[in-house]
């Protein structure tokens, strides 16, 4: 099917095999600095906190607050691939987040959740939780509702 060129990590206690793929299929690895001592040999390691293009299509967005270095993907401005950081409930119907297992800090999570209404998305494809596609209308409304719930 073409192979594999990178690896994006979301952040560093989702790693598993990661290096070994990376060996496997001639992959880099894309994981920020923050979370560097999950994979200390991996070939694109990001910093700081705005947005960076990989390509017209992918955009890695840092969203800290699960732990300090999480980031998402965002792809053809259409899927996130959310890592720990949003998912949808199935039982409340409604977008997701977790304090409980929120490792670096519940304050910049919820910030971090803010800053992604500024962007467009439908699908949420998380690493923990259940996915989701909706309009991007609802979408928006969900995840200001979530930010809000998130703030109390």
């Amino acid at each position: 099917m073409g192979g594999l060129a990178r690896i994006f990590l979301t952040h560093r206690d989702d790693v598993a095999d990661a290096a070994r793929y990376a060996r496997h299929f001639a992959a880099q690895r894309i994981i920020h600095r923050a979370e560097l001592a999950a994979q200390p040999d991996a070939e694109i390691v990001l910093a700081g906190a705005e947005p960076v293009l990989f390509g017209p299509d992918f955009l890695v967005i840092p969203t800290p607050g699960h732990t300090q270095g999480h980031c998402v993907l965002l792809y053809k401005q259409c899927f996130l691939f959310s890592g720990d950081h949003l998912w949808w409930e199935r039982d409340t119907q409604q977008l997701g987040a977790s304090r409980d297992y929120c490792w670096y800090s519940w304050s910049r999570q919820t910030a971090s959740m803010a800053a992604l209404a500024h962007f467009d998305f439908t699908c949420v494809l998380p690493g923990h939780g259940q996915r989701i596609s909706l309009p991007r209308e609802q979408m928006s409304r969900e995840l200001r509702t979530l930010v809000q719930r998130m703030q109390q």
